[in-house]
Protein backbone atom coordinates (compact mmCIF):
# COMPACT_ATOMS: atom_id res chain seq x y z
CA UNK A 1 0.00 0.00 0.00
CA UNK A 2 1.25 3.50 -0.87
CA UNK A 3 0.08 6.75 0.67
CA UNK A 4 0.16 9.79 -1.61
CA UNK A 5 -1.14 13.31 -2.04
CA UNK A 6 -4.76 13.13 -3.17
CA UNK A 7 -4.07 15.49 -6.06
CA UNK A 8 -1.24 13.26 -7.29
CA UNK A 9 -3.43 10.16 -7.13
CA UNK A 10 -6.31 11.99 -8.80
CA UNK A 11 -3.97 13.17 -11.56
CA UNK A 12 -3.24 9.50 -12.28
CA UNK A 13 -6.65 7.93 -11.76
CA UNK A 14 -9.26 10.68 -11.97
CA UNK A 15 -9.91 10.93 -15.70
CA UNK A 16 -9.97 7.15 -16.09
CA UNK A 17 -12.46 6.73 -13.25
CA UNK A 18 -14.77 9.23 -14.98
CA UNK A 19 -15.20 6.82 -17.92
CA UNK A 20 -17.42 5.80 -19.54
CA UNK A 21 -19.02 9.23 -19.39
CA UNK A 22 -22.70 9.25 -18.43
CA UNK A 23 -24.12 12.55 -19.79
CA UNK A 24 -27.05 12.39 -17.36
CA UNK A 25 -24.80 12.33 -14.29
CA UNK A 26 -21.48 13.78 -15.42
CA UNK A 27 -20.83 17.21 -13.94
CA UNK A 28 -19.24 18.53 -17.13
CA UNK A 29 -22.42 17.87 -19.11
CA UNK A 30 -24.72 19.34 -16.47
CA UNK A 31 -23.35 22.88 -16.20
CA UNK A 32 -26.26 25.35 -16.59
CA UNK A 33 -24.56 27.73 -19.01
CA UNK A 34 -27.65 29.57 -20.19
CA UNK A 35 -29.01 30.42 -16.74
CA UNK A 36 -25.54 31.29 -15.43
CA UNK A 37 -25.30 34.09 -18.02
CA UNK A 38 -21.54 34.51 -18.33
CA UNK A 39 -20.49 37.80 -19.90
CA UNK A 40 -18.31 36.52 -22.74
CA UNK A 41 -17.25 40.04 -23.71
CA UNK A 42 -14.65 39.80 -20.92
CA UNK A 43 -12.12 37.10 -19.91
CA UNK A 44 -13.60 34.11 -18.04
CA UNK A 45 -11.98 32.35 -15.07
CA UNK A 46 -11.75 28.65 -14.24
CA UNK A 47 -10.72 28.57 -10.57
CA UNK A 48 -9.20 25.28 -9.46
CA UNK A 49 -9.04 23.91 -12.99
CA UNK A 50 -7.69 20.50 -12.02
CA UNK A 51 -6.76 18.41 -15.05
CA UNK A 52 -8.40 20.89 -17.43
CA UNK A 53 -11.73 19.24 -18.21
CA UNK A 54 -13.64 22.32 -17.11
CA UNK A 55 -11.17 24.66 -18.81
CA UNK A 56 -11.63 22.97 -22.17
CA UNK A 57 -15.40 22.84 -21.69
CA UNK A 58 -15.50 26.55 -20.83
CA UNK A 59 -13.35 27.42 -23.86
CA UNK A 60 -15.52 25.31 -26.16
CA UNK A 61 -18.68 26.92 -24.86
CA UNK A 62 -17.28 30.43 -25.48
CA UNK A 63 -15.09 30.01 -28.59
CA UNK A 64 -14.21 33.71 -28.95
CA UNK A 65 -13.41 34.49 -25.32
CA UNK A 66 -10.14 34.64 -23.40
CA UNK A 67 -9.87 31.97 -20.68
CA UNK A 68 -7.76 32.07 -17.52
CA UNK A 69 -7.22 28.72 -15.77
CA UNK A 70 -6.03 28.94 -12.16
CA UNK A 71 -4.46 25.76 -10.75
CA UNK A 72 -1.77 25.85 -8.04
CA UNK A 73 -1.19 22.08 -7.78
CA UNK A 74 1.77 21.01 -10.00
CA UNK A 75 0.48 17.52 -10.79
CA UNK A 76 -2.96 18.68 -11.87
CA UNK A 77 -1.51 21.69 -13.67
CA UNK A 78 0.70 19.47 -15.83
CA UNK A 79 -2.41 17.67 -17.13
CA UNK A 80 -4.17 21.00 -17.60
CA UNK A 81 -1.23 22.35 -19.62
CA UNK A 82 -1.17 19.24 -21.81
CA UNK A 83 -4.90 19.43 -22.51
CA UNK A 84 -4.67 23.07 -23.52
CA UNK A 85 -1.46 22.58 -25.53
CA UNK A 86 -3.06 19.87 -27.67
CA UNK A 87 -5.90 22.14 -28.77
CA UNK A 88 -4.97 24.60 -31.51
CA UNK A 89 -8.35 26.31 -31.14
CA UNK A 90 -7.96 26.88 -27.40
CA UNK A 91 -4.22 27.33 -26.78
CA UNK A 92 -3.82 30.89 -28.17
CA UNK A 93 -6.49 32.34 -25.88
CA UNK A 94 -5.98 30.32 -22.68
CA UNK A 95 -3.59 31.40 -19.94
CA UNK A 96 -2.67 28.97 -17.14
CA UNK A 97 -1.85 30.61 -13.80
CA UNK A 98 0.06 28.59 -11.15
CA UNK A 99 -0.85 30.67 -8.08
CA UNK A 100 -3.90 30.50 -5.83
CA UNK A 101 -6.83 32.74 -6.69
CA UNK A 102 -5.86 35.31 -4.03
CA UNK A 103 -2.31 35.65 -5.42
CA UNK A 104 -2.79 35.14 -9.17
CA UNK A 105 -2.61 37.99 -11.65
CA UNK A 106 -6.05 38.72 -13.11
CA UNK A 107 -7.31 41.17 -15.73
CA UNK A 108 -8.98 44.30 -14.39
CA UNK A 109 -12.38 43.10 -15.68
CA UNK A 110 -13.69 39.53 -15.94
CA UNK A 111 -17.01 38.21 -17.17
CA UNK A 112 -17.52 35.28 -14.79
CA UNK A 113 -15.88 32.38 -13.00
CA UNK A 114 -16.27 28.65 -12.53
CA UNK A 115 -15.79 27.55 -8.90
CA UNK A 116 -16.46 23.81 -8.89
CA UNK A 117 -15.68 21.82 -5.72
CA UNK A 118 -13.24 24.46 -4.45
CA UNK A 119 -14.87 26.71 -1.83
CA UNK A 120 -15.07 23.91 0.77
CA UNK A 121 -11.29 23.51 0.76
CA UNK A 122 -10.63 27.15 1.69
CA UNK A 123 -10.20 28.35 5.25
CA UNK A 124 -12.23 31.27 6.59
CA UNK A 125 -9.53 33.88 5.88
CA UNK A 126 -9.02 32.55 2.35
CA UNK A 127 -12.77 32.61 1.69
CA UNK A 128 -12.94 36.24 2.81
CA UNK A 129 -10.04 37.14 0.52
CA UNK A 130 -11.64 35.24 -2.34
CA UNK A 131 -14.91 37.20 -2.21
CA UNK A 132 -13.01 40.47 -1.97
CA UNK A 133 -10.91 39.57 -5.02
CA UNK A 134 -13.97 38.61 -7.06
CA UNK A 135 -15.72 41.85 -6.14
CA UNK A 136 -12.70 43.72 -7.54
CA UNK A 137 -12.52 42.04 -10.95
CA UNK A 138 -16.01 40.85 -11.95
CA UNK A 139 -18.11 43.18 -14.04
CA UNK A 140 -21.72 43.83 -12.93
CA UNK A 141 -23.93 40.86 -13.79
CA UNK A 142 -21.05 38.40 -14.04
CA UNK A 143 -21.57 35.13 -12.14
CA UNK A 144 -19.43 32.92 -9.98
CA UNK A 145 -20.86 29.50 -10.77
CA UNK A 146 -20.54 27.45 -7.57
CA UNK A 147 -21.10 23.70 -7.31
CA UNK A 148 -23.11 22.49 -4.33
CA UNK A 149 -21.78 18.93 -4.19
CA UNK A 150 -19.54 19.24 -1.13
CA UNK A 151 -21.92 21.23 1.06
CA UNK A 152 -22.87 19.95 4.49
CA UNK A 153 -21.43 19.34 7.93
CA UNK A 154 -20.60 15.71 8.45
CA UNK A 155 -21.87 14.42 11.80
CA UNK A 156 -21.52 10.68 11.20
CA UNK A 157 -18.88 8.34 9.88
CA UNK A 158 -19.35 7.27 6.26
CA UNK A 159 -18.14 3.70 5.97
CA UNK A 160 -15.88 2.74 3.08
CA UNK A 161 -17.81 2.23 -0.16
CA UNK A 162 -17.02 1.76 -3.84
CA UNK A 163 -17.90 4.95 -5.74
CA UNK A 164 -16.16 4.56 -9.13
CA UNK A 165 -14.86 1.73 -11.26
CA UNK A 166 -13.38 1.72 -14.78
CA UNK A 167 -11.26 -0.49 -17.02
CA UNK A 168 -8.17 0.27 -19.09
CA UNK A 169 -6.44 -2.62 -20.81
CA UNK A 170 -5.98 -5.51 -18.39
CA UNK A 171 -6.55 -3.30 -15.34
CA UNK A 172 -9.68 -2.44 -13.43
CA UNK A 173 -9.41 0.80 -11.44
CA UNK A 174 -11.51 1.38 -8.35
CA UNK A 175 -12.05 4.31 -6.03
CA UNK A 176 -13.29 3.60 -2.49
CA UNK A 177 -14.52 6.50 -0.34
CA UNK A 178 -14.90 6.96 3.42
CA UNK A 179 -15.12 10.01 5.69
CA UNK A 180 -15.49 11.10 9.31
CA UNK A 181 -15.70 14.35 11.29
CA UNK A 182 -12.44 15.27 13.00
CA UNK A 183 -13.40 18.40 14.97
CA UNK A 184 -13.03 22.14 14.44
CA UNK A 185 -15.43 21.93 11.50
CA UNK A 186 -13.14 19.73 9.43
CA UNK A 187 -13.85 16.43 7.73
CA UNK A 188 -11.31 13.71 7.01
CA UNK A 189 -11.91 12.09 3.62
CA UNK A 190 -10.00 8.93 2.76
CA UNK A 191 -9.84 7.79 -0.86
CA UNK A 192 -8.49 4.33 -1.59
CA UNK A 193 -7.50 3.70 -5.20
CA UNK A 194 -7.16 0.02 -6.10
CA UNK A 195 -5.81 -1.56 -9.27
CA UNK A 196 -6.96 -5.10 -10.11
CA UNK A 197 -5.63 -7.42 -12.81
CA UNK A 198 -7.64 -10.53 -13.62
CA UNK A 199 -9.64 -9.86 -10.46
CA UNK A 200 -6.57 -9.76 -8.19
CA UNK A 201 -5.45 -6.54 -6.51
CA UNK A 202 -1.97 -5.55 -7.66
CA UNK A 203 -1.75 -2.01 -6.27
CA UNK A 204 -3.37 0.24 -3.69
CA UNK A 205 -2.93 3.98 -3.07
CA UNK A 206 -4.55 5.61 -0.04
CA UNK A 207 -4.93 9.40 0.27
CA UNK A 208 -6.38 11.72 2.88
CA UNK A 209 -7.82 15.22 2.48
CA UNK A 210 -9.30 17.50 5.14
CA UNK A 211 -11.82 19.94 3.67
CA UNK A 212 -13.72 22.34 5.89
CA UNK A 213 -17.14 20.88 6.74
CA UNK A 214 -19.16 23.86 5.56
CA UNK A 215 -22.85 23.68 4.94
CA UNK A 216 -24.39 25.77 2.20
CA UNK A 217 -25.97 28.18 4.66
CA UNK A 218 -22.55 29.05 6.09
CA UNK A 219 -21.03 29.56 2.64
CA UNK A 220 -23.83 31.85 1.52
CA UNK A 221 -23.81 33.82 4.78
CA UNK A 222 -20.23 34.88 3.98
CA UNK A 223 -21.07 36.31 0.56
CA UNK A 224 -20.62 40.10 0.90
CA UNK A 225 -24.00 41.83 0.92
CA UNK A 226 -24.15 44.71 -1.52
CA UNK A 227 -21.54 43.21 -3.83
CA UNK A 228 -23.24 39.95 -4.83
CA UNK A 229 -26.67 38.47 -5.29
CA UNK A 230 -27.38 34.76 -4.85
CA UNK A 231 -29.35 32.72 -7.38
CA UNK A 232 -30.26 29.05 -7.07
CA UNK A 233 -29.95 27.68 -10.62
CA UNK A 234 -30.78 24.03 -9.87
CA UNK A 235 -30.07 21.38 -7.24
CA UNK A 236 -26.37 21.27 -8.24
CA UNK A 237 -25.37 24.88 -8.90
CA UNK A 238 -25.61 28.40 -7.52
CA UNK A 239 -24.80 31.64 -9.29
CA UNK A 240 -23.23 34.27 -7.03
CA UNK A 241 -23.76 37.28 -9.26
CA UNK A 242 -21.81 40.54 -9.09
CA UNK A 243 -24.16 43.46 -8.44
CA UNK A 244 -23.60 47.03 -9.65
CA UNK A 245 -21.82 49.07 -7.03
CA UNK A 246 -24.14 51.38 -5.12
CA UNK A 247 -23.47 55.00 -5.96
CA UNK A 248 -24.54 57.70 -3.56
Amino acid sequence: MARDRDSLAWAEFGDTLRLPVDPDNDYIHGIPWDSAKFDAAWPLLDIGSGSGLTTVTLAERFPDTEILAIEPDPAMRSLLMLRVAERDDIRPRTTVLPETIKDAWLPAKCGGALLLNVIYFLGSRSREEFWHRMAEVLVPGAPILVSRSYGGKLSEVVERKLVNSARMGRHEYQRWYESRPVGDGQVEIVNTYRVLRDGEQVREVVTTVDPVGLDEERVLSEVPIGHFGIEELDDRYLAIRRLPDIKR
